[in-house]
């Protein structure tokens, strides 16, 4: 099979990451792979670990860009294309376009964000002209259905991550300017709204009062930090809570940790929570989007209502206090992973969409 992937962002993110998951999969596979990005990005640069049969740049000018739909058609016919996956909601419109241009090729889109496309014209049509929406969660699944896509249109496949990544040694608790025996509770997330750090912060001076030792740190970068940054000085937690920035090492930093959380007040899914479960942590999360997909109450993990810091709070110290509890979800969490949510488990459900349009 051949497969054009499309994806216009010029960072990369978890969309990115497994995009190039999915890639190295069908290649290691035998399957034929093309991936089209703008120059320079993250996506089109980055090696994927396998041989790509084309690196296409394309300008990526916006939705209704016809120059890059010709360009992607081209390819569509150069390289007989079968499936033209587009990964983002501007690359879907173009992936629309250029089956059109081309005439060829199914049409399928990953949908990542649990909150519904706006009803405009574009949309409407790129969603009735898609063969097949990946949601990587059942709840982003039902928000499609409410939106009009239909049943046989829309399949569900989880996100997966890569266990062995996390075989690695800890980072030292002086690497993190964290006293040894503190116990350490780590965050991993973009400093983005929906991820709602502000709750996370808010329930910290109940969890320092109960845990005087307790160190947070959470890695990650975005446009909230200054934001951020005002409210731990706001609320006298500059000694208990600390902003890493964007890290390369979130392998060992989740190592070096006793627990996690993540306070998203929506979530597509949420990897991180997964790569906590993969390092058998006990994880406490919100009850936003897919999480409860992975976290399930008093199973895997700690759920509480998304924006309810007293809440998050009570369930953090929770997990720090009860040994037992903490070591029982942490390690059914890493059971759940290796059981369901692993690469070759994303990597085969997206095959098997492939097929079913195909043949």
């Amino acid at each position: 099979m051949k497969i054009l992937h499309i994806n216009e962002q010029r960072g990369w993110r978890g969309g990115e990451q497994q995009a190039s998951y999915l890639i190295r999969g069908l290649v290691a596979r035998g399957h034929a792979v093309v991936v089209a990005g703008r120059p320079r990005s993250a996506f089109l640069e980055t090696d994927h670990g396998v041989k790509l049969t084309e690196r296409l740049q394309a300008p990526f000018l916006g939705e209704v860009d016809l120059w890059t739909a010709r360009t992607l058609a081209r390819a569509v016919t150069r390289h007989a294309i079968d499936v033209l996956h587009a990964h983002t909601s501007h690359s879907h419109a173009l992936a629309c376009f250029a089956r059109a241009l081309a005439g060829r090729g199914k049409v399928v889109v990953s949908r990542r964000v649990d909150f519904p496309p706006k009803r405009h014209v574009l949309n409407r049509w790129k969603y009735g002209k898609s063969d097949c929406i990946i949601a990587i969660s059942s709840r982003i699944a039902e928000v499609m259905r409410e939106f009009g896509v239909g049943e046989s249109r829309l399949q569900t496949v989880h996100s997966g991550i890569d266990p062995g990544r996390f075989d690695v040694e800890p980072l030292a608790r002086t690497e993190l300017g964290v006293p040894e025996g503190a116990p350490l509770l780590v965050n991993v997330a973009a400093l983005v709204d929906h991820k709602d750090h502000t709750t996370l912060l808010a329930a910290m001076p109940a969890v320092v009062r109960a845990l005087p030792m307790l160190r947070l740190v959470i890695a990650g970068e975005g446009k909230l930090r200054r934001r951020l940054e005002a409210q731990i000085q706001e609320l006298g937690l500059t000694h208990a809570v600390t902003l890493l920035g964007q890290r390369t090492d979130v392998p060992r930093l989740l190592r070096s940790a006793d627990a996690f959380v993540l306070s998203s007040k929506l979530e597509g899914l949420g990897t991180s929570v997964l790569d906590a479960m993969a390092c058998e942590l006990p994880v406490v999360a919100t009850a936003a989007g897919g999480i409860p997909e992975m976290v399930h109450h008093e199973k895997t993990g700690l759920l509480v209502p998304p924006q309810q810091p007293r809440a998050l709070a009570d369930a953090v110290i929770r997990v720090c206090r009860e040994k037992e509890t903490a070591r029982s979800i942490a390690k059914a969490g890493k059971d759940l992973v290796h059981k369901q949510f692993t690469v070759d488990h994303m990597v085969e459900g997206n095959l098997r969409v492939y097929k079913m349009l195909t043949q």
